[in-house]
């Protein structure tokens, strides 16, 4: 059988251990996993943002970049458009050919037009000008020239075939990566009779987006009406994509004469060098954490769960009745104090819980008691005066019965068999012998109603604990009035028996308050309601103050004495 215990302990103590390790495992765990989850969504929500960013900043740029350029494009076809609408060309053509002038005035006046309307233009390396009928009398800025002659050497011919199906539309050509205007000169009837040829700078033109690339570290493509990479173009994304570690931007615009169209390639390593360093920081701190988390769990498991586990341990044999259990801590922190005083407390109880318990025992015992004696000679009193008062004024057969009851109330009072809790039943007797002699007393002017449900009457409830009620319903309420009503009902509450005294006569004035409120406080000094104060003391005492007794006063001016008895005695 001691083997079988010892056994049993050790189980449970095991399972105590297992439990506590378990525990501060998991705690140990969720204070990682919490943090790592909530550092995680806040670093991917970060990463997001700064993606995000990134991206947004990047087509902010090209937007920027794209609409300075389309300007630059709106102004290079200005500048061979207005060479028609303003027909000074066309006059000296027109003034040259019909003999005004000659071919020399013809041409300073050409050229002269020529320099004022290009040589400034910062998107034009040169201008030319020659009529259709005699290519020969090439006309150009003396800014560009060396630029002008090759166009002339190298372009002229293809340039002047390409017009006879060009119309009134522009033409941008390439030649060894520059980039030329061309575009039919026509007459106020719509003949052709020259061709405007300007040079764009490449540089000029594609500036911003030049600028772009250089700002993000990308390869930029162009292409404007075939001026530019051919190859390649039909593997464009969308606005902006990502293929692997490859970020693309494109875009594309196409008017009524040209079109024009960029491509900026970039690293995605280097376009979101933050975001990958900012993944590879917190993936080293995520892995530095879980060495740091087991030598944490470490020092736990050896400094708090091993001496938590000890006490839990001894805590359970005191708890089994092995007193005097010791634990062997050490150590100056808390823990190894704690130990030392649960040791020296454990001696302490094996030393005092037999006489601290037999003295608790003698006591209460020895309290009730003496709370019960005290009342037992006031109703006495009550009783053998009222039988006298009757025998005095008649002689009748009142008396025996009187005397009846008085037995009923010296039974009681006298607890001659030593109880100290009886059956509610037989406290509702009392309670009838003493209404019986006030009844005597008051006669027709008194009326008692008294109700118990049968569930109610078995309950245990102290000896005397009604008649003093009523006693004191009697003295501050019926006798005052000359007269009254008095309710004693006792109902079953399930964990309890509720027993409500009502009584009419009296109230309660601040005065009374004040007595009753000391009473059931368990004051007896005087002036005080020394039947209430009993019974309250007694309560206290029986059912270690689950017990409830109150005192109160209802509108239409009667008492009301409410008591709660517990079924089962603490």
């Amino acid at each position: 059988m001691e083997h079988e215990e010892a056994r049993h302990s050790q189980k449970e103590r095991h399972a105590g251990i297992s439990s506590l390790r378990f525990q501060v495992i998991a705690i140990m765990l969720l204070c990682y996993l919490i943090p790592t989850a909530l550092l995680g969504f806040f670093t991917r929500a970060l990463l997001s943002g700064m993606r995000q960013r990134t991206e947004a900043a990047l087509a902010a740029g090209v937007e920027h970049a794209w609409t300075q350029t389309m300007q630059h494009l709106d102004h290079a076809v200005a500048l061979g458009r207005e060479a028609i609408y303003d027909g000074e060309l066309a006059s000296a053509y027109d003034r040259w050919k019909t003999g005004e002038v000659i071919e020399s005035e013809y041409l300073r006046v050409s050229r002269a037009y020529m320099e004022r309307k290009y040589s400034r233009d910062s998107l034009c390396t040169f201008a030319a000008f020659f009529p259709v009928s005699r290519p020969e009398l090439f006309i150009s800025t003396r800014t560009g020239y060396e630029e002008a002659m090759r166009f002339l050497n190298g372009m002229q011919r293809d340039t002047l075939l390409l017009g006879e199906t060009l119309d009134t539309a522009n033409r941008f050509l390439q030649e060894d990566g520059r980039i030329y205007l061309v575009r039919n000169m026509v007459d106020l009837q719509m003949q052709r009779y020259g061709m405007l040829v300007i040079g764009i700078s490449r540089n000029a033109f594609f500036e911003p987006l030049i600028s772009l690339a250089k700002r993000w570290n990308g390869t930029l493509r162009l292409r404007l009406d075939g001026a530019g990479d051919e190859d390649g173009w039909e593997k464009w994304a969308p606005y902006l994509s990502a293929e692997g570690d490859e970020v693309r931007c494109g875009m594309r615009a196409d008017t009524d004469d040209d079109t024009l169209e960029m491509l900026l390639t970039m690293d995605g390593r280097e376009l979101y060098r933050e975001d990958y360093e900012f993944r590879m920081l917190s993936l080293a701190v995520y892995l530095l954490l879980i060495p740091i988390l087991g030598l944490l769990g470490f020092y736990v498991s050896r400094r708090i769960i091993r001496p938590v586990s000890l006490l839990s341990s001894a805590s359970r044999r005191i708890e089994n009745g092995e007193l005097g259990v010791t634990v062997p801590m050490r150590g100056n922190d808390e823990l190894g104090e704690l130990g030392r005083a649960f040791s020296r407390m454990s001696q302490r109880i094996e030393e005092l819980i037999d006489k601290t318990y037999k003295e608790e025992l003698a006591l209460k015992d020895a309290q009730i008691g003496a709370l019960q004696s005290r009342i037992n000679p006031h109703f006495i009193n009550n009783a053998l005066e009222a039988i006298n008062w009757e025998a005095r004024i008649e002689k009748s057969e009142v008396i025996p019965a009187m005397v009846g009851k008085l037995s009923v109330l010296l039974d009681a009072s006298m607890a001659r068999q030593d109880r100290r809790m009886v059956p509610l039943s037989e406290e509702i007797e009392v309670a009838g012998a003493y209404i019986y002699f006030v009844q005597q007393r008051f006669g027709d002017s008194l009326t008692v109603r008294m109700e118990a449900e049968e569930e109610a009457r078995d309950c245990p409830v102290p000896l005397l604990t009604l008649q003093p009620v009523l006693e004191n319903a009697v003295e501050h309420g019926i006798a005052p009035a000359g007269g009254g009503e008095i309710d004693l009902v006792c109902r079953n509450m399930g964990s309890c028996v509720r027993i409500d005294v009502r009584n009419s006569g009296r109230g309660i004035d601040p005065r009374d308050r004040e007595k009753i409120d000391a009473a059931l406080r368990g004051e007896t000094g005087a002036g005080s309601h020394l039947g209430l104060a009993n019974i309250a003391g007694r309560l206290r005492l029986i059912y270690s103050g689950l017990a409830r007794i109150e005192v109160s006063s209802g509108a239409d001016g009667r008492t009301l004495v409410r008591m709660d008895i517990p079924r089962q005695v603490s």
